[in-house]
């Protein structure tokens, strides 16, 4: 009963935010145009050409006056020199009286590129002068006309196996005999290898074609014993990337840092003389801040798009952990688990709205909504991320203030985790009444959602987190060992309810992937009402799980494979109520398939 209260005022809080949500009558407008001019005055007959006039312009306006304010930006690429940083000076005056940042009519991007002009034809690919500083750093991403290119690698789809690790299992392994490469610079190079759950990037140290074996600057895999080479399979896949000799296939490019050159390979119908290539300089592109215990508030961001942003793998490379949490490595023995940097950052936030925004070409995550209350984001766009695609909450649960009342709604999320392929499409720590409804979440490598991030049942903040109507599908494609659904720890209040998953493979790795995976210490968690189905594997699965309650879903299993697998959990915990279970031979898609309701990025 008290779980049925919680939800009932969860939803009436989402009913009164959407109300709220409506245009702003009597805003003071400040206008934006590329083609405008700083010196302007903000007018629509004069306006601005950056964001940053803007805001200066809005906190003149709020200092003399509590008004709602909306900015209108014309259509049109705004490349940015540095972040927009939004704090409480930026703050609209109440929810009535909101700061306002809107798409004023057609795409308005805000990048955090940089255009690559002056290409030349050579030799059947088109190569470009780059300027390497503190201001332009080295990139690892690329989009040519809108689509993301490929770092030069091989093999050019798929993977190679590894044959055998060496002696510490850590830094160096055997190629098969033919699928060795030979490369003149091994340390232009970088191995990236898969593991069940999340991957690892390094730099080669060298190569012994006489004994097939590659060496690695820096260990494999986290500081865990498990992240060993061959820990979760004796021929793990990996591929090859960053050098010139794989430059080899349209759509491929390579950076050459000593003669600050880049080569590409154009794609059939690409026309040097109309390209539009973009790189990344910047590592994020929006931040809003509140200070010490009072949150930034009432800011609203409307059709807005957010790409091109900048991410690094670490000096001594990327040891990723979960759900692309990996090792900081400034030194070779610094493992301090950190977080994947997100092009939207909110931090010490309140009431804050993102409505009919697109987050795509970024090199690492997407959106982070960190120690924040009441943030809404609605029919928005999250695709072609290099990591996660939302983010919610934190990592820590004494972080302070919580996160709470986070709603993601109505949004498409999809093709995330590009180049760190840990990601998951929405990832929520330690946060509570979280709402993540009637979204469609697909084609990822790894898992569709996951809550909780405590690998025992000890209480935290995380509760009452409600995962509804949702269509999560083509998930874990490449990666093993998670699922649709992926859950942590003791999570009272916590639903999962009316969901559709399906389309879930079987993968390479030691351990299978599922509809739904309620692992390690989940406990008080409600599955109900979900339809599953076209799953290889069981279509949900419990490992050392409490006691949770399963009721009335629509579940269907391949011939010989068990509705439920427990691993590690006592089947009497978990609480079963009427599901059926169907037959795949039998299966029919239910008449009123929940992601009709989607309304999706408009």
């Amino acid at each position: 009963m008290r779980s049925m209260c919680g939800c009932f005022r969860f939803c009436a809080w989402v009913f009164v935010a959407l109300l709220a949500a409506g245009s702003v009558r009597g805003a003071a407008t400040v206008h934006v145009n590329p083609r405008g001019d700083d010196a302007g005055d903000g007018s629509a007959a004069r306006p601005f050409a950056t964001l940053a006039a803007a805001q200066r312009q809005v906190r003149s306006l709020l200092a003399r006056q509590r008004q709602p304010i909306r900015v209108e930006i014309a259509a049109g690429v705004y490349f940015l020199d540095q972040p927009l940083v939004l704090g409480n000076e930026d703050s609209g005056p109440t929810e009535d009286q909101p700061v306002v940042y809107a798409a004023a009519g057609g795409e308005v991007v805000l990048s955090g590129g940089r255009r690559i002009d002056g290409w030349r034809a050579e030799g059947g690919r088109w190569i470009a002068k780059i300027d390497v500083d503190d201001d332009a750093p080295l990139f690892r991403d690329l989009w040519i006309n809108g689509r993301r290119a490929v770092r030069a690698r091989t093999p050019n789809e798929g993977y190679f196996r590894v044959d055998a690790a060496g002696p510490d299992n850590r830094t160096s392994f055997t190629a098969a005999a033919d699928e060795l490469v030979e490369l003149a610079n091994p340390q232009a190079a970088e191995v990236a290898l898969l593991h069940d759950w999340s991957m690892s990037r390094v730099r080669l140290a060298g190569i012994d074609a006489a004994s097939r074996t590659y060496r690695t600057s820096a260990p494999v895999g986290g500081a865990a014993a498990q992240f060993a080479i061959t820990n979760f399979e004796p021929h793990p896949r990996y591929f090859i990337e960053g050098a010139p000799e794989l430059l080899d296939a349209a759509g491929e490019w390579h950076l050459d840092e000593q003669r600050g050159e880049l080569h590409y390979l154009p794609r059939e119908g690409e026309d040097i003389a109309t390209a539009v290539a973009v790189a990344p300089r910047l590592g994020q592109l929006l931040i809003v801040r509140g200070q010490g215990d009072v949150p930034a508030r009432h800011l609203r961001f409307e059709g807005l798009t957010f790409s091109h942003s900048w991410f690094d793998i670490p000096r001594h490379g990327y040891a990723g952990i979960q759900s692309n949490a990996y090792e900081r490595r400034e030194t070779p023995d610094d493992r301090e688990n950190v977080s994947m940097p997100a092009a939207v950052m909110l931090d010490r936030t309140a009431a804050c709205q993102f409505a009919g925004c697109r987050f795509e070409h970024l090199a690492a995550c997407g959106l982070h909504v960190a120690r924040s209350q009441d943030v809404r984001i609605e029919r928005c766009g999250f695709r072609d991320i290099g990591g996660d695609g939302v983010l919610i909450g934190t990592r820590h649960d004494a972080d302070s203030p919580a996160t709470e009342r986070i709603a993601a709604t109505d949004c498409v999320i999809e093709d995330c985790g590009v180049n760190y392929c840990g990601a998951v499409g929405v990832w929520i720590g330690f946060a509570a009444e979280t709402l993540i409804a009637h979204n469609e979440i697909r084609n990822l490598p790894y898992t569709g959602v996951s809550v909780g991030w405590r690998w025992d049942d000890t209480p935290s903040r995380c509760r009452a987190n409600l995962i509804q109507a949702n269509h999560i599908h083509h998930a874990m494609q490449v990666l093993s060992d998670g699922g649709g659904i992926y859950t942590l720890g003791r999570q009272p209040g916590t639903r999962l309810v009316e969901n559709h998953i399906h389309d879930i493979p079987l993968n390479a790795g030691r351990a299978e992937s599922n509809g739904m995976f309620i692992d390690e210490g989940s406990t008080e968690i409600t599955i109900e009402n979900n339809t599953i189905y076209n799953i290889a594997r069981s279509p949900i699965r419990f490992h050392r799980a409490g006691k949770n309650l399963v009721a009335r879903n629509r579940l269907t299993s391949l011939p010989g494979v068990p509705t439920f697998m427990y691993n590690a959990t006592d089947e009497a915990v978990i609480d079963r109520v009427d599901n059926e279970t169907v037959s795949a031979a039998v299966w029919q898609a239910p008449p009123n398939d929940p992601a009709a309701s989607i309304a999706g990025p408009r």
